[in-house]
């Protein structure tokens, strides 16, 4: 039988001119496993912290039970900068070896000294470690690698006591939650059941409030036109009447959801988007990525996976010609204009008003449908309302400042998009959104991320690095990334340069691979002469459906061609590279 440990009766909380919570109430027993979920500047965290006693409520009753213990792992950690590592997690073996699996294996270093992401994973190595009734948990997957997304999945299913979370991965939602808890408008809304369990409740709750308020809307109608109608006699009828309508147009009800609309546009992209020639890169003198080659195609979803300072954003940041490789080349398209939407936030200063971030990239936007909009209505459609339109951006909460940058990202009509941790601090409806817009998206894009919903859901080929440097391509996405990577006496993933060809290592190109290497350019120009014309063929027919497809089966023959033909001089360029 479950043990009530914890109840929030009628909590109201408020912060200067914004609030949060209205009237909400909450019981948590034994064996409650509950995700909160909402969007961001909602109240999740602050739910957290007032139940971990963290934070006062403005009215409202909290009642604990007698003795209880209460572990948290915050938002934002804070430690004493001047403590180490070791003088956090004290001598408890458990505390100690939950560190080593998050990857925390210096325990002299001073906190101070730590990243961010390395405090998070430290004070959530903390909070598992501590001997607690209720284990509160902000976004514990932030920061971590997907192998220690896995364990800590594993950690908490199998965990004793009541757990409490707020996190946007939603594989650990749908394998962790018995309870879904969404903040909405002030208040909570409760569904029983996994994440799943919690989409259908919810669709199912937004189609009974649309229909209550259909027929609101019509009562009111009726009852004003017959108000109009009727002379003003002061009967008890029309009275009655009056006070209906009076009671109908002050009805309690949600606000609508403003639904965020992404909907710009990405510059015209060529066929030759990144290319990497032997592309290597070190720090401190070791070398963190190394004898990489890879054509990027213009149409690529790829996701970057590996251990936390494998080197996945060094690699975003390689292809984004954002810094310059210590052996090898990475050479850009001529047509490629890269989005960079990384961890690190943008250099705007804190006192800038969020309307004028946006105008100084641009007044106006022409969106993808081909509306042109200020930058009062582009905000507005990324779900900023006109009343926060003058806020200093520095008072924008964690995931209004990431969406506020993903917008600035969109904006400048990128036709190659680099992603480093995307889902950082953005919350579930915004996710799905970005998912839907980038599987039309016609542009090439590269993730490095920790979700593995975004990798399942985004990506059609997954490329993991290496302890040596290297890069392996895995494809066909995040679940046969995973199916290989589980697999018992699984073969080893296929490394992404082609294969070449066993033979007897030599000290030169021969006679015919030099030929061929002379030749290639020439063929790769025919090529794509080729293909530019039965392209505007195809669009000359489109209308023609026999010669439509006859064209479009030619096209796919010339395309495949063409990658061969790009594939090979790459490989042959690369081995003239290393032995002359």
């Amino acid at each position: 039988m479950s043990e009530h440990l914890l109840s929030l009766e009628s909590i109201t909380k408020s912060y200067p001119e914004t609030p949060v919570l209205t009237g909400v109430s909450l019981g948590i027993s034994t064996g409650d496993r509950i995700g909160i979920i909402g969007r961001n500047g909602s109240g999740k965290s602050t739910l957290l912290r007032i139940v971990a006693g963290l934070e006062e409520p403005d009215g409202g009753r909290i009642v604990r039970s007698r003795g209880l213990r209460v572990a948290v792992l915050d938002q934002d950690p804070e430690f004493a900068p001047e403590a180490t590592v070791a003088d956090v997690l004290g001598d408890g073996r458990e505390a100690i070896a939950m560190a080593d699996r998050l990857g925390l294996v210096d325990a002299a270093a001073p906190v101070g000294s730590l990243s961010g992401g390395q405090r998070k994973r430290l004070a959530l190595a903390v909070a598992l470690a501590t001997p607690s009734d209720i284990l509160v948990l902000d976004e514990p997957t932030n920061h971590l690698d997907v192998d220690s997304i896995d364990w800590l999945e594993d950690h908490l299913a199998g965990r004793t006591g009541a757990l409490l979370l707020v996190t946007h991965d939603r594989y650990l939602l749908d394998r962790v939650v018995n309870r879904v808890v969404e903040v909405y408008a002030r208040r909570l809304h409760v569904h029983h059941g996994t994440y799943q369990r919690y989409l259908e409740s919810r669709a199912a709750r937004e189609d009974h409030e649309a229909t209550v308020e259909h027929r609101r809307r019509q009562r009111l109608r009726t009852e004003l036109a017959w108000l109009r109608r009727t002379p003003k006699a002061r009967t008890s009828k029309s009275k009655a009447r009056v006070k209906r309508v009076e009671e109908l147009m002050a009805t309690d009800r949600d606000e609508p959801r403003r639904a965020l609309a992404i909907d710009l546009p990405a510059r015209r992209i060529g066929s030759k988007v990144v290319n990497l020639h032997n592309a290597g890169k070190r720090y401190g003198g070791r070398w963190i990525l190394r004898g990489i080659t890879h054509k990027l195609h213009e149409r690529a979803r790829i996701g970057i996976v590996g251990p936390n300072g494998a080197g996945k954003t060094t690699f975003l940041r390689l292809i984004a010609g954002r810094i310059e490789p210590d052996e090898g080349k990475v050479t850009l398209g001529s047509t490629i204009h890269p989005g960079w939407y990384g961890q690190d936030p943008r250099t705007i200063p804190a006192t800038t008003r969020l309307i004028h971030a946006v105008r100084e990239q641009a007044e106006t936007t022409r969106l993808a449908s081909g509306i042109v909009i200020s930058a009062m209505q582009l905000l507005e459609r990324f779900q900023f309302p006109p009343d926060v339109h003058k806020a200093a951006v520095g008072d924008l909460s964690g995931g209004e400042r990431r969406r506020l940058e993903l917008l600035l990202t969109l904006m400048d009509a990128p036709n190659l998009l680099l992603l480093d941790e995307p889902t950082n601090d953005l919350d579930l409806d915004t996710l799905e959104t970005l998912e839907e817009y980038l599987d039309a998206w016609p542009g090439a894009l590269v993730v490095a991320s920790h979700d593995r919903y975004f990798l399942d859901r985004v990506c059609d080929d997954i490329f993991s690095i290496e302890p040596d440097g290297s890069l392996r391509h895995h494809p066909g996405g995040w679940a046969a990334y995973r199916r290989e990577r589980t697999a018992p006496g699984r073969p080893a993933a296929e490394p992404s340069r082609p294969r070449r060809r066993r033979r007897r290592r030599s000290t030169k190109l021969t006679y015919n691979d030099r030929r061929e290497l002379d030749l290639l350019p020439e063929r790769i120009a025919h090529l794509e002469a080729h293909r530019d014309r039965l392209l505007a063929d195809l669009e000359t027919h489109a209308a023609d459906h026999a010669a439509a497809t006859e064209l479009g089966r030619r096209l796919d023959a010339v395309l495949a061609d063409l990658d061969a033909a790009e594939t090979r001089w790459l490989e042959l360029t690369d081995l003239a590279d290393r032995l002359d």
